[in-house]
């Protein structure tokens, strides 16, 4: 076997973990928050990439957090049966992530170390608005935040202080406030592929 062809199997066994890293699956980042299009995200392909080679980039799995660069820490969040929900298209049961997708990663979630503000931020490419709220174990005031996702599983919170949050209809033309955290996520298509296995099934393992 010659050294090029050695060359070219590694290429194309170190492109199997990650998946092709040239395809942007979230192409409405925005700038100066690339982190798939430009930063250390851009190897991680949903469906495909697991704790091990997420440990090969950050050191550590970062389940339970891990420092991003100066300003954001990170969470990676993997499949398992733990996750099984109803879906887009199957609402009467719960339906489970298939063998082939578990421990692949399902969420990342990546917050500000400091403070940093949005302000006049279009929401046009984000056409899912919710919210939520977070309480805090240690007793001290939670917090709410307002969401801003789009079809390819991206989401901006922004913070709206430490009330109960109402959501206005339709939502704002802008995101306006301090970053409470920006989340990737499974699409629509791909989360019908993934989470195609009946629960009992899953339950079995």
């Amino acid at each position: 076997m010659t050294l090029r062809i050695v060359f070219t199997i590694l290429a194309v066994l170190s492109l199997s973990a990650f998946g092709n890293s040239q395809t942007n699956q979230f192409p409405h980042e925005l700038k100066g928050y690339k982190f798939f299009a430009k930063g250390k995200l851009k190897k991680i392909v949903f469906g495909k990439t697991k704790k091990k080679d997420i440990e090969k980039l950050f050191g550590s799995s970062c389940e339970k957090g891990c420092d991003y660069d100066n300003r954001f820490t990170i969470k990676f969040d993997y499949l398992d049966c733990d996750d099984c929900m109803t879906t887009e298209y199957i609402r009467d049961r719960a339906m489970c992530p298939l063998a082939e997708f578990m421990g692949t990663i399902e969420k990342i979630t990546l917050q500000p170390k400091s403070l940093i503000r949005f302000e006049s931020v279009q929401t046009a490419l984000f056409k899912k608005h919710t919210g939520g709220s977070v309480m805090f174990k240690n007793g001290s005031e939670g917090v709410s935040y307002e969401s801003f996702s789009d079809e390819f599983g991206l989401k901006y919170s922004i913070k709206q202080g430490t009330s109960s949050l109402t959501l206005s209809t339709p939502g704002p033309e802008m995101m306006n406030g301090p970053l409470y955290s920006i989340e990737y996520g499974i699409n629509v298509a791909l989360e019908t592929k993934i989470f195609a296995a009946p629960y009992k099934e899953c339950m079995k393992k």
